[in-house]
């Protein structure tokens, strides 16, 4: 039940994030962005998921969302034409690496819309995607190793060199032989062996058996909830508009969760523009290792749909479900969000 209440309000709020207006909207009233991957992304080589939203300025009528590759399409998802909000995800495997430039593109039956376009880097040195420290396809560099040394040689003093030389010479040499023995073959009488021939005896034992009654241990219900604890959340403020650097607006927010009997389940991050009718936006935290996750979100490239260059703060939740349909929260302090003119 939690977990269609929680469906519910992620549908409700995403339909008032859409409705501030964006920048891909076209003259036809479609509207799309691309969620994953964000600006400046470092992908490894393989197969990764291109996710993006779409909606129309009268409420409905997107039919489906195409994925673009340096504008060449690599894949499509047909959509609910009457739907106020479509979702659509395609896999991408790059041939090889490079700079790549992704968008998504809606279309309406009155024309098409599309989003603006994100730059990526695919990379063989990296093993999970990652935000570039520069914005291209550099990684840092592992710090080199130390120059190879000799070991010290120990240097004994004359009178304990001596002493040592002596030693090893009276060790090494020959050592007398013993005197030589003449052998005395022993004597032997050989005794000839006697045998009785003795009858095996067998009795025969009917097995017996006792039949056991099966045990059974009824397994109890799980009706425990997953530990979740926020346990990073970065940076202290955020940024956005043209006078800021496109990192400034790269928000990231780590937590651990855990569930002894049932095992995790999904994991997300739940993000909102306070004040302005969105507190409800979900993305998926992605398992680092130990029984953390973590969520990386462009929020620099959406915050001008919502705040129109005013300033403004992110509110922060991350929900944790376990496999018996139990779910926890954990919410954080806000992130202040503020506006750099160009």
């Amino acid at each position: 039940m939690k977990k269609l209440i929680l469906l519910f309000l992620s549908v409700t709020l995403l339909l008032s994030a859409c409705s501030g207006g964006g920048a891909s909207m076209s003259a036809s009233g479609a509207q799309a962005w691309l969620d994953q991957p964000v600006n400046g992304t470092v992908l490894p080589l393989g197969v990764f998921p291109l996710k993006a939203h779409a909606r129309h300025a009268s409420g409905s009528g997107i039919t489906r969302i195409e994925f673009l590759v340096n504008g060449v399409p690599v894949g499509a998802v047909d959509t609910d034409a009457a739907a106020p909000l479509v979702y659509g995800e395609v896999n991408w495997n790059p041939s090889m690496p490079g700079e790549y430039q992704l968008a998504a593109r809606a279309y309406a039956a009155d024309g098409s819309s599309e989003s603006a376009p994100v730059q990526v880097c695919v990379s063989k040195d990296v093993k999970e995607a990652l935000l570039s420290p520069n914005g291209g396809c550099s990684t840092p560099e592992a710090p080199a190793a130390p120059a190879g040394g000799t070991a010290p040689t120990a240097t004994l003093p004359p009178d304990k060199a001596t002493e040592v030389a002596s030693l090893t010479q009276t060790a090494l040499a020959p050592t007398a032989l013993p005197p030589t023995l003449t052998p005395v073959p022993p004597t032997f009488t050989p005794i000839p062996p006697t045998f009785t021939s003795i009858p095996p005896t067998f009795t025969s034992i009917p097995p017996t058996f006792t039949p056991v009654p099966p045990t059974r241990t009824p397994v109890p219900v799980d009706n425990t909830p997953p530990v979740v604890n926020i346990t990073l959340i970065s940076p202290d403020t955020l940024y956005y508009g043209q006078g800021c650097s496109a990192q400034s607006g790269i928000l990231t927010v780590e937590a651990y969760v855990s569930d002894a009997q049932s095992g995790v389940g999904p994991v997300y991050l739940v993000y909102g523009f306070v004040g302005a009718g969105t507190e409800g936006i979900f993305a998926d935290m992605n398992p680092i290792g130990g029984g953390y996750y973590r969520a990386v979100i462009d929020i620099g490239s959406q915050a001008y749909n919502f705040y129109q260059g005013a300033n403004g703060s992110i509110a922060i939740t991350v929900v944790g479900n376990d496999g018996a349909g139990n779910s926890a929260e954990a919410s954080g302090s806000n992130v202040p969000l503020l506006f750099c003119p160009g």
